[in-house]
């Protein structure tokens, strides 16, 4: 969804502007901010289970990290394959640890479990498919941004239901609207990322069609 606006670039302007040089003038390399980023994941997802608040910061410091690696890599001009292969396998796995502290977090309430595992089944596979149908198309020799739920979004979504969720539970802290913000946030997620899926497989089988 902010892939190619104003926003975007503005964003990755202000990074490059104000973090960046200092990330350079301290010898690190993009591959050390894209393994911070996992080990800051790994942080999110255990602070999901115990402290929603906590984890969603977490999560949007992980986004940040994951924005500044190729933000370094150009700026410095050390984009290799090497470490864009290694910054794509290790998102995967900071996004599926983070759902899977989120999960713990429910299975820890017993009674919402079923669920909320299957919802974290259906955003799993969704975020699967959209990275996947890029990843193809790409493949193809095929450009494929369309759709609003990109990691980007993804991380955000996550984050801001994770920070906002204590404060809501504050003003409903029982009964079915407990937890209301990681279930909308979740529930988000699970219906948009497989509608991007499917936008984006229609979009390049349209490309693609003789």
């Amino acid at each position: 969804m902010l892939k190619g606006t104003p926003i975007e670039t503005g964003y990755y302007n202000l990074l490059e502007r104000l973090i960046v040089p200092k990330l350079v003038r301290f010898h690190l390399t993009p591959n050390h901010i894209s393994l911070m980023g996992l080990v800051t994941s790994m942080l999110a997802g255990l602070a999901f289970v115990f402290f929603p608040l906590v984890g969603g910061i977490l999560t949007l410091l992980t986004g940040l990290l994951d924005t500044l690696d190729g933000s370094l890599a150009r700026a410095t001009g050390q984009s290799k394959k090497f470490g864009a292969f290694l910054d794509s396998i290790l998102d995967r796995y900071t996004e599926l640890i983070i759902y899977l502290g989120i999960w713990t977090y429910f299975y820890r309430q017993d009674a919402k479990t079923p669920f909320f595992s299957l919802l974290i089944l259906l955003i799993l596979f969704g975020s699967l498919m959209v990275s996947y149908t890029r990843a193809r198309a790409e493949g193809l020799g095929e450009r494929c941004l369309v759709g609003f739920f990109q990691r980007g979004e993804r991380i955000i979504l996550l984050g801001l239901s994770g920070i906002l969720n204590p404060f809501v539970n504050l003003i409903a802290s029982s009964g079915w609207t407990r937890d209301l913000m990681l279930f909308a946030g979740l529930l988000i997620l699970a219906v948009g990322t497989n509608l991007t899926a499917l936008w984006r497989f229609l979009h390049v089988l349209n490309k693609l069609r003789p």
